[in-house]
């Protein structure tokens, strides 16, 4: 099985948000055969680093985060190109984030679930994992 992390899939991954996966997830995702997280996570991070609504603690970046955490979880970064804008963009108006659109169109193309806490999601027949 494949899967794909929302931005708050990665935090809670990692330690760094409040929720915490469940253990039926964090296993999941130890056995899934590909784990993807999309380049726009990392635009999302660094946007909340830099309006001070994230801390990295220890890490010197938003970028030394993303690839120790790429690393530590073994995931695959997912770009975004032109497809997945215009995917996300033809999507019904129930999510106004236009990171979380993002994902979603990257996750109906690779028709994976996604881990988040967003039910939002879950409106466009996503399938979603916390």
């Amino acid at each position: 099985m494949d899967l794909i992390l929302d931005t708050c899939g990665l935090l809670s991954l990692s330690g760094l948000a409040r929720k915490k996966l469940s253990k039926q997830t964090l296993s999941i995702i130890q056995n899934a055969t590909t784990v993807y997280v999309s380049a726009c996570s990392l635009f999302e991070i660094s946007l909340k680093v830099k309006r001070e609504r994230l801390n990295l603690f220890d890490f010197d970046s938003p970028e030394s985060y993303w690839l120790a955490c790429n690393e530590r979880y073994q995931l695959k970064e997912l770009p975004v190109d032109a497809k997945d804008f215009d995917q996300s963009v033809q999507l019904p108006d129930h999510h106004a984030d236009p990171f979380d659109r993002i994902i979603i169109a990257q996750s109906v193309g690779l028709a994976c679930p996604v881990v988040t806490y967003d039910s939002v999601f879950e409106q466009y027949g996503v399938q979603t994992l916390n």
